[in-house]
């Protein structure tokens, strides 16, 4: 496989299996006196079939080739990745030519541009008017990028509809707040970089309608940008780009033919019902699901694998019948974990979801609604609270006292409150928790990105699908059933 290596600062450093970027000068690659940098903001990863880098979370995201990522994104020999819209690295491929190069100035930190050509040798970077044009400068500042030849026009442009966030179901006027702009002859709209519509005449309004784009419909954010070209064909101004979302299909509920059933908690069905809904959708459910939690945690979940994976283990859970049977064992969660060890009130019920689908039935060594194993609850005294109950007793009062006395040591004890990164760690006792724990990155937001281990992502997953399929059931063709809120909402 060709080596991989980075180049910022007149330095050149080689990428073996993982290359960790940020502010602190624990990193391979550190940029201390940049404020616009997160402590852990980034990294690239060797895999066999070539270089993936992925944001961490950082505050003030990631770039490759000026192009907003959220993902993990495959480099490409030439690339140019900008942390925190200032640190400015090259990626390139050993044994392979390396494009000519431009000087780029980024907050401080000196790096280069490739001036790379397409087929028809036009040069990339300009992407547009400015064909075979290959001495080109680019400055970041105040989250803009600032793409020039010289133009002596002082014109300015800012998207402000849409905004970020939203997402786009039918044809949206674009709107610019311009200044200055008499010396501008046309504005060329891009998404992702690529052009998709253009206007000659103030206010440089132009039509976004989803239909013309059905491919971006992933439930990812995509990058909506505007170039102000002067009257001499030089590119002006480029505002920050407008994060967006697409959704273009129309969602159907599923008939009740379509509907699986499990014929036990080990079960998977066909996945049809998942598939009704949408990427988007799944998105959308996930940011009403972490709603629930206190704490004011915020999380990234834009990561389209994370969405995928979510949206086919839903099928798991996509049973008529568990509002019924969630609700026989509704007083027990509701005095285990909010009345007794003051948990917020959705823990225990999703947790149950994702983990019986409040089926206590044993299965090895594990029981009850939580499904944890009679040693680990009395090793560890989470069943103090039991008497002369145990995790089978039918009330179910005993396993929900221990997982929430349990859940108790976990997320406060733990992870400092956070809800979410406690459901992937359940089964770990506290110390094996702290322990897995100190091997994420400092800046967690972005939960699929920090978390790499297989069994905590499982569980991450599952807590995901089960916890929108029960709020949601309609959405999943479970007519029978209710939102699972409805029995703590009392609670709450």
């Amino acid at each position: 496989m060709q080596q991989g290596k980075i180049k910022f600062s007149d330095r050149e450093i080689p990428i073996t299996g993982r290359l960790s970027l940020g502010r602190t000068p624990d990193n391979d690659v550190s940029f201390p006196d940049d404020a616009n940098v997160s402590r852990n903001h980034a990294e690239i990863i060797q895999k066999s079939d070539g270089f993936y880098l992925r944001d961490l979370g950082s505050s003030n995201g990631t770039a490759v080739n000026g192009i907003p990522v959220s993902a993990e994104t495959r480099l490409q020999n030439g690339d140019y990745i900008i942390l925190g819209n200032s640190a400015t690295l090259n990626f390139y491929l050993e044994g392979e030519a390396e494009p000519e190069l431009a000087a780029v100035q980024a907050g401080g930190q000196s790096g280069t541009i490739p001036a790379e050509t397409d087929a028809g040798g036009n040069n990339k970077w300009m992407m547009i008017g400015a064909a075979g044009a290959l001495g080109l400068a680019l400055t970041i500042g105040a989250g803009a990028l600032y793409l020039t030849r010289g133009s002596s026009c002082a014109a300015t442009a800012k998207i402000i509809a849409p905004e970020t966030g939203d997402t786009i179901i039918k044809p949206t006027e674009i709107e610019l707040e311009t200044e200055n702009a008499g010396c501008v002859s046309k504005a060329v709209f891009l998404i992702d970089g690529v052009e998709f519509a253009k206007s000659d005449e103030p206010p440089f309004t132009v039509t976004l309608d989803p239909k013309d784009h059905p491919d971006l419909a992933d439930g990812i954010d995509h990058a909506l940008s505007v170039m102000l070209i002067d009257k001499n064909g030089e590119p002006v101004f480029q505002p920050a780009p407008v994060l967006l979302a697409f959704d273009t299909r129309q969602i159907r509920p599923p008939s009740n033919s379509q509907t699986a059933s499990l014929s036990d908690a080990n079960a998977t069905n066909s996945g049809t019902t998942a598939n009704k809904v949408s990427i988007l959708e799944v998105q959308e459910m996930s940011k009403r699901l972490v709603g629930q939690f206190s704490g004011n945690f915020t999380y990234n979940l834009s990561n389209k694998q994370f969405l995928q994976e979510v949206q086919k283990r839903t099928a798991d859970y996509a049973v008529e019948g568990y509002f019924e049977q969630a609700s026989k064992y509704r007083d027990a969660i509701n005095i285990a974990f909010v009345r007794e060890q003051n948990l917020d009130a959705p823990l225990g019920f999703i947790l149950a979801m994702s983990r019986s689908r409040f089926k206590p039935d044993k299965k090895d060594n594990l029981e009850g609604l939580y499904q944890m194993s009679n040693d680990f609850v009395t090793t560890n005294g989470y069943n103090g609270l039991c008497g002369n109950e145990t995790l089978s007793d039918p009330k179910q009062n005993c396993a929900a006292k221990a997982a929430a006395l349990y859940m108790k040591s976990i997320v406060f004890g733990v992870f400092d409150g956070d809800v979410i990164y406690a459901a992937a760690a359940f089964g770990k006792s506290p110390q094996e928790a702290g322990t897995w724990k100190a091997t994420l990155p400092a800046n967690r937001t972005d939960v699929w990105s920090a978390i790499k281990t297989p069994q905590e992502r499982e569980q991450l997953v599952r807590f995901f699908a089960a916890g929108i399929v029960a709020e949601n059931p309609q959405k999943f063709g479970l007519k029978r059933d209710r939102p699972l809120s409805e029995l703590y909402r009392l609670a709450m």
